[in-house]
């Protein structure tokens, strides 16, 4: 421990200096053009709060502290809460000063605290594990503690038995308490509320490979010399097919219903306290152009509490957060070692201490609205209680760099403005994505957070909530996002999208009795048809589709005989044009909501779309087999607001990666 005493008057100038800039900022117009008002109405500044007016003897001009006890007012937080979001004053400056003016040592090093620190985090303080140096306490605290632990200060007599730190030093002590702890609770909190509901636990290799021997035997009984197997496994195919087309197309109607979002919150004081987490590994390239985005949102900084996840041996990363900090208070957070490294595993080490009422999460290379929030915000306050999720939609912003962007920006269009605002619009589950989700910490508190097994855990999650009798709903928000521009790295994202599927697939249908039971009968058909077209589409679909084909040009699909050659024959003419309208009309409606028919040229292009598509999902079966918990990551950083960097030249059929089934990706 480093115990550093405080000279006021050595640190007093240089606040002053810095804070005369701040304040002159943020003064108020010039008095000649303000019209003052009459001197009867004039009334004498308010008191300074104690928890910051020890500060004025500490060399912070006393025009500062008013300023921070005005926005603390309007806000609805603590002084001193609003006095370290706006920068008025260093975290470390602060305590500092608070640990002289209660004449107590300063610690500014590593100390260890016990492993009991973790529970008493909210008021501010833990138990130091080596009692030796006399100290028993270590405090960190902030608003009304601050007054307590005055209080209790002058009332004490003797040498005082507990030390100050700043809050940032005082959360990692608490983490580093209990890392093994820390570790366990990250990868299995969800099994700890349903285990059955886990990927873990719930997917086994026999599953895999009944479901893999299933597929093959599905797609070969298409060609089969009898005409039974081969009606057989078509009518059964066709049935799977026509749940999903349908829930599209109804989907697509139910979006055209008018939304129920109401104009944001406007005052400060009703808005909550708001944790936003981002799981960062090897996002170096992408930190300032992240912090630039949340540093544009509009929400009182001090009600911010964001969360940078990193990895141990992720020091470029953590590098450039400490080179380019957002000014909102923020906490760089250290992920235990320990496996799966995955990014639910990641946000779930940052819940523990999370402050907020309700949180967001969002990627390395996405830059959300600025009234994103407090739509959120706004959208919480007005809904059900039941209501535990909002999924903004996600927008692609570099969609003219070449047809895969262009065909990702329609997909995207499609799937979070038309298909899953349809779905919200009709009460049925969602697949939610992997960004821009809000949720209400206490229904996530109650189904366990993420689960840190499934690599995509966006789709799980959702589901999970819908089987715990909790309600998503869409935001009117956009959130822009970087969609891969190389052929082998959208290939790799697809893989490890499909293969959450799966997991998913296996773990919620291996006891359909009980998804009938937590979801109810429409819900559960709704959620297995959104798998038949999602998953079983690209799997299955071209096969059927090459039947099809060969019945029509070599058999008598086209040319009906006789009462059964003609019922199929209807049967296979309408699941093909109704398969073809469930497909390109989401496309259509979302093209024309977000104004992108620039790219409707990009559309030459969709059969070699679903040929990735089908690709990517017959690798995720072999990837489930051989590395279910393997996640396969996405480079970002290569593109940038709608272009690519002047010094990489990307070719969009290839790369400098390893090959596809060969690659040991970092997690």
């Amino acid at each position: 421990m480093n115990f550093v005493p405080i000279d006021s008057a050595a640190a007093a100038k240089p606040i002053e200096d810095d804070l005369r800039q701040t304040v002159r900022r943020r003064s108020p117009p010039d008095p000649s053009i303000v019209r003052r008002p009459a001197a009867s109405r004039a009334t004498a500044p308010r008191p300074i709060p104690v928890e910051i007016a020890f500060l004025s003897g500490h060399g912070v001009p006393e025009q500062a502290l008013q300023f921070a006890a005005a926005t603390a007012r309007r806000q609805g937080v603590c002084a001193d809460e609003a006095l370290l979001a706006e920068g008025l004053v260093a975290e470390d400056v602060f305590y500092r000063a608070l640990a002289k003016h209660l004449n107590v040592d300063f610690i500014d090093g590593r100390v260890d605290v016990c492993a009991s620190g973790a529970a008493t985090v909210e008021r501010g303080y833990a138990r130091v594990r080596d009692a030796s140096s006399g100290y028993l306490w270590l405090f960190a605290p902030s608003g009304a503690g601050v007054f307590r632990l005055m209080s209790v200060r002058r009332a004490a007599k003797g040498r005082a038995l507990f030390a100050i730190t700043t809050r940032t030093r005082f959360l990692e002590s608490v983490r580093r308490a209990d890392p093994e702890g820390a570790a366990r609770n990250a990868a299995f909190l969800a099994e700890r509320v349903d285990s059955e509901l886990c990927a873990r636990g719930g997917l086994q290799r026999e599953q895999v490979g009944l479901l893999l021997a299933t597929l093959i035997a599905l797609a070969a009984s298409l060609y089969a010399p009898f005409f039974p197997l081969r009606l057989a496994s078509a009518l059964l195919l066709a049935a799977m097919f026509f749940c999903g087309v349908f829930l599209r197309l109804f989907a697509c109607a139910a979006s055209f219903q008018p939304s129920a979002e109401t104009e944001p919150l406007d005052g400060d004081a009703r808005l909550p306290i708001y944790t936003i987490v981002l799981a960062l590994y090897q996002e170096a390239a992408v930190v300032r152009q992240l912090t630039r985005a949340l540093d544009r949102l509009d929400y009182p900084r001090a009600k911010l509490d964001l969360k940078f996840v990193i990895e141990a041996d992720d020091e470029a990363t953590a590098a450039a957060l400490r080179a380019h900090p957002p000014r909102a208070p923020h906490e760089i957070v250290i992920a235990p070692e320990g496996a799966p490294r995955t990014k639910p595993r990641a946000l779930n080490v940052a819940m523990p201490l999370a402050r907020g009422a309700l949180v967001a999460v969002f990627d390395a290379e996405d830059l959300p609205e600025p009234r994103q929030l407090r739509r959120a915000a706004t959208r919480f306050a007005n809904a059900p209680r039941n209501v535990a999720c909002l999924q903004a939609s996600l927008a692609i912003d570099n969609g003219a760099l070449n047809w895969m962007t262009a065909l990702f920006a329609l997909e995207y269009a499609a799937l979070f403005d038309v298909c899953n605002r349809g779905l919200a619009r009709m009460g049925l589950p969602l697949f939610l994505g992997g960004t821009s989700n809000h949720f209400r910490i206490e229904a996530l508190r109650e189904i366990g957070f993420w689960d840190a097994f499934n690599v995509t855990e966006d789709a799980d999650l959702g589901l999970r909530l819908a089987r715990a009798g909790f309600d998503v709903r869409t935001l009117d928000s956009q959130t822009f996002e970087e969609a891969p521009a190389v052929f082998t790295a959208l290939v790799k994202q697809r893989t490890r999208w499909f293969k959450g599927w799966m997991q998913t697939f296996i773990v919620h249908c291996r006891r359909p009795a009980r998804l009938f039971v937590d979801l109810g009968a429409c819900r559960a058909i709704a959620a297995l048809a959104m798998f038949a077209s999602g998953l079983f589409g690209p799997l299955l679909g071209p096969f059927l589709a090459a039947r099809m084909a060969y019945d029509a040009i070599f058999g008598a699909l086209l040319t009906p005989a006789t009462p059964c050659e003609i019922a199929l024959s209807t049967l296979w003419c309408f699941l093909a044009f109704a398969g073809a309208a469930a497909l390109v009309c989401p496309l259509a409606i979302g093209m024309r909501r977000r104004n992108l028919t620039r790219f409707r040229p990009a559309l030459i292009y969709l059969p070699l779309w679903l040929a990735m598509l089908s690709l990517a999902a017959w690798r995720a079966i072999y990837e489930l087999w051989r590395r279910p918990f393997h996640w396969e990551k996405t480079e970002h950083g290569l593109t940038t607001r709608g272009g690519v960097e002047a010094e990489i030249s990307i070719d969009p059929f290839g790369s400098g990666e390893e090959p596809l089934f060969d690659q040991e990706a970092g997690a």
